[in-house]
């Protein structure tokens, strides 16, 4: 069953797009798309001068930890790690040396807001510090392009806000593109686009 259909889709660089739309929309799959995680059965999908479509083995692998940054729902942070072994992690996978990963996540850190819980695990942090701690990791290997699905789905209203400013400052200090899935029009409206998926298809 197709979930993206004849979807035509130009997101400018270093742009800001929030991606609206019903349940079943095709949102999550397209930024699995993007992200290299699903793979492309027609059509073409390219970003920068990656063709994400022809990626295989070690280079989608290598596009997936460099190039992309991801922010989900849920967080998706290791339980058995502190917090700036959480974002040092993705550098790990990237093969950066110790001090210069180390370095760099608690520099993202501080930059969330997050350097007093550096050292806390995921269960003794709020929903709101968790996904701060998400971002940071997202942002470790300096992607260019950053794709958050409903990262502020589990938080209440404040904190959604909060988030969101906080991805937008960061978006807009390190140019890199920003894709946002929220099913919330008010959140929505704060990205320079707005493209809404109505079955597979772009309206």
């Amino acid at each position: 069953m197709p979930v993206l259909d004849d979807l035509d889709l130009d997101v400018p660089a270093g742009g800001y797009v929030a991606l609206a739309g019903a349940s079943g929309a095709g949102k999550t799959t397209l930024l699995a798309l993007l992200g290299g995680l699903e793979r492309v059965q027609s059509g073409s999908l390219s970003v920068g001068e990656y063709d994400v479509a022809a990626l295989t083995g070690d280079d989608l692998a290598a596009y997936r930890r460099l190039t992309v940054g991801f922010v989900f729902q849920h967080f998706g942070l290791l339980d058995a790690l502190t917090a700036v072994e959480n974002v040092e992690l993705a550098a790990v996978l990237a093969g950066e040396r110790p001090s210069q990963r180390r370095e760099r996540a608690r520099a993202l850190l501080d930059a969330v807001g997050m350097t007093p819980r550096a050292s806390h695990r995921p269960g003794a942090l709020s929903g709101g510090e968790r996904q701060r701690v998400a971002i940071a990791r997202a942002l470790v290997n300096r992607p260019r392009l950053v794709l958050a699905d409903e990262p502020t789905g589990n938080l209440d209203e404040d904190t959604s806000v909060e988030v969101l400013r906080l991805l937008e400052s960061l978006q807009t200090e390190r140019g890199c593109t920003l894709l946002v899935v929220t099913h919330d029009r008010a959140l929505a409206r704060r990205a320079e686009h707005v493209v809404t998926l109505d079955h597979g298809r772009t309206r």
